[in-house]
């Protein structure tokens, strides 16, 4: 799997990085490998919700580059209505 992170320019680091210091990496690969739940699109660019193996939420920005190639804008800690989506289409599948 290959994530690549949209940087802040004024920053000088990933975008997430910015507002969301404490999420990590590893968190990306955690879930982009597991089920994930679309909760918008415009054009080519998709957010969506997805739990890392620690059972945290993340609502994810990203670009899907095809195969197992993600190029993520952005990302936060779910808000709970978020969660709460995701757990009703999880239950759909």
């Amino acid at each position: 799997m290959k994530i690549t992170f949209a940087s802040d320019k004024k920053a000088g680091k990933p975008h997430y990085l910015v507002r969301h210091p404490d999420l990590g990496t590893h968190e990306f690969e955690e879930v982009f490998s597991r089920p994930m739940v679309v909760i918008g699109q415009r054009g080519s660019v998709l957010k969506a919700v997805g739990r890392t193996l620690d059972g945290r939420f993340l609502t994810v920005v990203f670009i899907r580059r095809g195969g197992d190639r993600y190029h993520v804008i952005t990302a936060w800690p779910s808000k709970r209505k978020q969660i709460l989506f995701w757990h009703r289409e999880m239950k759909k599948k």
